[in-house]
């Protein structure tokens, strides 16, 4: 017999940044998550995260929303760096889990704003990558965007399982993303 479980309490419930946070994390492993599998991720009630986030949709605008934010920020900053596509890698793998939201909840993109932002956001990391180096010929801007999401992504991930050590983690993504996997 399972035991009954208590409903989560919400003595210091989390704030609705640290729900952002919880959330994209638990969407980053199931992207089908319920809001409950959420509000239970986040110690809180379904009740609690109604009040902050009436609904799926506005749960994932949110976290969207808080994705772009970071990656705003990010990006904004990064040019300031000698080496700003180092910069850049290192301040945006702690939010891996958001980085994917971007690409795997196609519900966001029904949002207007957000659409416009994420795709705001391809020309400025395509001009930090192209000033790493020499970009391929014929290698749109979107495909480099995602393919640093997922590189990002991967790593987070595997940070997250203990299979990466976060010191070996921004070059293992810059290696990859810059010279590949293969050697000529």
């Amino acid at each position: 017999m399972v035991p009954a479980q208590s409903p989560p309490s919400t003595a210091g419930a989390a704030t609705p940044v640290q729900v952002l946070d919880i959330a994209a994390a638990v969407l980053a492993r199931d992207p089908a998550a319920s809001l409950g599998q959420i509000a239970a991720a986040a110690r809180i009630g379904r009740t609690t995260l109604h009040k902050q986030f009436p609904t799926r949709h506005d749960l994932l605008v949110g976290v969207a929303s808080r994705a772009l934010d970071i990656s705003e920020s990010v990006i904004a900053a990064a040019p300031a760096d000698p080496d700003p596509l180092r910069r850049m890698v290192v301040d945006l793998l702690p939010f891996g889990a958001y980085l994917t939201l971007l690409t795997a909840q196609p519900e966001v993109f029904a949002d207007e704003a957000v659409t416009a932002r994420t795709d705001a956001l391809t020309a400025p990391i395509a001009a930090i990558v192209a000033g790493a180096g020499i970009v391929r010929p014929g290698v749109p801007d979107w495909w480099l965007v995602r393919s640093l999401h997922a590189l990002l992504f991967t790593a987070w991930d595997l940070l997250q399982a203990g299979w990466l050590a976060p010191r070996d983690a921004p070059e293992l993504v810059l290696s990859t993303f810059t010279g590949g996997v293969l050697t000529p």
